[in-house]
């Protein structure tokens, strides 16, 4: 890591470790199979994210899948003269105060075939398919009511509303 690098803090969600569970009990019925290879391989690949590595590539908004602009990718595969076939799905999130670590939460790690991993990535993060991030943000925002209006009758000067303070006079 060098002079100039944050500190990183690896954050596995629960997602992950399910992602990595079912490998693990896969490469368990194959030892010194393809299973067994990718496990590892994984393994490595999430320690050089921890240490800093950068990402196979950003990922950018797809309509046709959940977006995750905000995150990255990092192929991993267990054949090393084949294209990888599962992807690693990451964000990296800026430290809260100064001096705290920067955060790489390892959301999912799956298939890269008819983008499984990313359909993966979406669900955990509550994102569905064709909806950008600034949609997503609009329709989470509590929608603020208008204010209504003070006036009132006459006759409704008896007794404060529930809503408004009984106010006193000294």
């Amino acid at each position: 890591m060098s002079e100039h690098q944050p500190p990183i803090r690896l954050l596995p969600t629960a997602g992950l470790k399910q992602d990595l569970q079912t490998l693990h009990d896969a490469a368990v019925l194959h030892p010194r199979g393809p299973e067994d290879r990718l496990l590892r391989v994984a393994l490595n690949q999430l320690g050089r994210i921890n240490q800093g590595a950068p990402s196979t590539h950003p990922l950018e908004y797809m309509p046709s899948y959940p977006d995750l602009s905000d995150c990255e990718t990092t192929y991993v595969g267990a054949d090393p003269h084949a294209k990888p076939s599962h992807r690693i799905v990451w964000r990296e999130r800026a430290p809260q105060r100064p001096g705290d670590p920067v955060t790489r939460e390892i959301i999912a790690m799956g298939e890269r075939a008819n983008g499984q991993a990313y359909y993966m990535a979406g669900q955990r993060l509550g994102r569905p398919v064709g909806f950008a991030l600034a949609e997503l943000a609009a329709q989470r925002e509590p929608i603020a009511s208008p204010l209504r209006s003070r006036q009132r009758s006459l006759g409704s000067f008896d007794a404060p509303s529930s809503d408004e303070p009984d106010l006193q006079f000294d």
